[in-house]
């Protein structure tokens, strides 16, 4: 705590934790996923500060001053944007006391320049490549715009998450996958073997909108037969799913939800903070569970048709892509008339 509200934002400090953050952006670079999902959210929010990066500019690090940093906390770091939150075995009315004393004098309005302005993000579909083909494999995340975390249809679009599913080729049994689609990058297609090294559903929400997709890494002679089988699973979604895939689901994303409780202390508490800052108070596990049951095919079809049925859509690819259709024609695959 008294890091937050009593720090001295010594010089030399600043210094060499500028010195650590350039370092740390040299080892991002170099992680693909990492650097495919930074330039997703640039595309999709061009024209809003959703799509900067988190560790920002080369050039804003170095300029980087302790009166810069002071002004900012200053003017940012008060009352209502904040949210502390205590797991393991702690008193309640103890942690109230020692937070009362420790942020007694935080301020509860904004104030001076350096305010940030909290601008709405707007969704652009766009695409965004950056090929190598010295590579080995291509990274390709496609990405629709999704609900914000608060929304009504929230629940929906994460029994849809755990419809699509992950895969990863060290584990070949995803062949049997309830995912349609998952089976047939694992292998479950004409060609008898897995089109992609590894692919991933994500679903990104925030609090005014969100990125839902898949990331997957594939050889270049397959990345043709993977985006088709991604974008196809997208309007068996629309027009397709069925009773027994969602009840699967949702017993899976249960089973995820406690399987979360039992993990870390400190991700408990990010999420903790993050339902606290959305809904200003935590969801309980009861209120959780009645909110996926609520979800059924039906829903599934028309969340599904509202987000992803002709819409517009985010891809950002690194690597050898040279076979990754152009936009058009994966504009073209988010709507179909042979269902």
């Amino acid at each position: 705590m008294r890091g937050v509200v009593q720090s001295t934002f010594d010089t030399a400090a600043i210094e060499r934790e500028k010195r650590t953050i350039l370092q740390e952006m040299e080892e991002v670079e170099k992680v693909e996923e990492e650097v495919v999902f930074d330039n997703l959210h640039y595309t999709a929010y061009q024209t809003s500060p959703l799509g900067r990066t988190i560790l920002g500019t080369e050039e804003n690090i170095k300029n980087m001053t302790r009166d810069l940093i002071v002004n900012y906390i200053q003017a940012n770091y008060v009352a209502p944007r904040m949210v502390v939150v205590a797991t393991g075995p702690v008193e309640h009315e103890e942690i109230v006391n020692l937070v009362d004393k420790a942020f007694a004098k935080t301020p509860t309005t904004p104030s001076g320049a350096s305010v940030v302005d909290l601008q709405p993000a707007y969704f652009t579909g766009s695409d965004i490549r950056v090929r190598d083909d010295e590579m080995p494999l291509a990274h390709i995340a496609t990405a629709w715009e999704t609900v914000e975390l608060t929304h009504a249809d929230s629940p929906a679009t994460m029994v849809i998450q755990a419809m699509l599913g992950s895969f990863d080729a060290q584990y070949p049994s995803a062949v049997h996958s309830s995912s349609n689609m998952i089976s047939v990058l694992a292998g479950d297609n004409p060609r008898g073997f897995p089109l992609v090294q590894s692919a991933m559903t994500f679903n990104t929400q925030y609090s005014d909108t969100g990125l839902f997709g898949v990331y997957y890494t594939a050889e270049m002679d397959n990345v043709m037969e993977a985006q088709w089988a991604v974008m196809r699973e997208f309007q068996r979604l629309c027009h397709n799913a069925s009773d027994e895939s969602v009840e699967m689901a949702k017993v899976q994303l249960k089973s995820t939800i406690v399987g979360q409780l039992d993990s870390s202390l400190s991700q408990v508490c990010e999420d903790i903070g993050r339902q606290m800052l959305n809904y200003g108070r935590r969801l309980s596990l009861a209120e959780m569970f009645a909110r996926i049951d609520a979800v059924d095919a039906p829903t599934v079809r028309r969340v599904a048709t509202g987000l992803f049925n002709d819409k517009c859509i985010a891809v950002s690819a690194k690597g050898n892509t040279s076979s990754l259709p152009d936009y058009n024609w994966l504009r073209r695959h988010t709507w179909s008339l042979r269902y």
